[in-house]
């Protein structure tokens, strides 16, 4: 219980540390001075610089983060499998594919993006999703990512030769896009911390729960259908950002055991502050370029995978 306790202290005050970076840091240095005048009014060029662009930017990935690694923890436990996480299982290069056909050949209509991007996530869960792969743990990620390989090459060949300007990633993300995410996101991680319950019922063979009259495959589609929901809203704002749905839910175990309802909390803030990090880091190394959150993902999402597998062995990469 005090690991726990300290656990969230610690993410909490790394969270806040973060944000004041994040406002601090970017193409222009603020010190906190600034920024208190800016809020006083008396820099106001400083304060529309950081409504404007800095603030909307922090807000949507604190969200996003939250977001990701909640459907990582959640895949984990209807997979029973670690390596669970819609990015490496294809949901979200479907959602990406679905949202260039729906803007190349559909008229443009509210929630266009959202509505596409979660046909398309159920789509790759119905093609991934079956007995065989449920029982086999490398195989649902053999198959996933496959899924995602091939999603991701009838995008390119849908884009070679066009000029397709899909807005993703968190540079210049306007506060529309905050609202949306914001409402999409609550909704979301609410219904993540009611039904965290159901995750630790599938903790249990599914012949046990039959026995007692639980509707395992009705609480597994509907978790299923909640990870999509998660990351079909993150993908229409941000793009597929990988890894952080493996690596969070992760850690968190290590941290904070392996209940779900503590996992999923912890999993929210853990997850918001590393794609804070990560997001305020691409804007500063390269400065006055900047490299986007989902390339550094990539970077440190890779080799934390092959330890994982590394480590675990067949039996090692089970959820519990």
């Amino acid at each position: 219980m005090a690991k726990e306790r300290t656990a969230y202290i610690v993410i909490c005050i790394a969270l806040i540390i973060t944000a004041m970076l994040a406002l601090m840091l970017g193409t222009q240095f603020y010190s906190l001075a600034q920024l208190w005048q800016a809020l006083t009014g008396h820099q106001p060029a400083i304060l529309s610089t950081v409504l404007t662009f800095r603030l909307p930017r922090i807000l949507a990935a604190l969200i996003a983060g939250g977001m990701l690694a909640s459907a990582g923890a959640i895949s984990q436990s209807v997979f029973r499998n670690r390596l669970a996480d819609p990015t490496i299982l294809g949901v979200t290069s479907a959602g990406e594919l679905l949202m260039l056909i729906g803007s190349l050949m559909l008229p443009a209509f509210a929630f266009q993006k959202q509505l596409l991007a979660l046909v398309g996530g159920l789509v790759a869960f119905a093609l991934l999703a079956n007995r065989k792969t449920l029982r086999q743990p490398y195989q649902l990620i053999i198959v996933g990512v496959a899924l995602n390989l091939t999603f991701m090459a009838l995008t390119q060949l849908f884009t070679k030769g066009i000029n397709v300007s899909t807005s993703l990633g968190f540079n210049g993300i306007t506060w529309s896009s905050v609202y949306s995410l914001l409402i999409t996101g609550f909704i979301g991680l609410v219904a993540v911390l009611l039904m965290a319950p159901w995750a630790n019922d599938l903790k249990l063979p599914d012949e046990q729960l039959s026995s007692v009259g639980v509707p395992v495959t009705a609480m597994r589609l509907g978790l299923l259908v909640l990870v999509v929901y998660l990351s079909a809203d993150v993908t229409a704002v941000a793009g597929t950002i990988p890894f952080i749905g493996i690596i969070v839910p992760n850690i968190a175990r290590y941290f904070v055991g392996h209940d779900y309802q503590t996992i999923l909390p912890f999993s929210m803030l853990s997850g918001a502050w590393l794609l804070l990090a990560v997001d305020t880091i691409g804007r500063i190394v390269v400065l006055p370029s900047e490299i986007s959150a989902a390339t550094i993902m990539a970077v440190i999402g890779g080799p934390f995978l092959i330890i994982l597998v590394q480590r675990g062995g067949f039996h090692g990469i089970k959820a519990r």
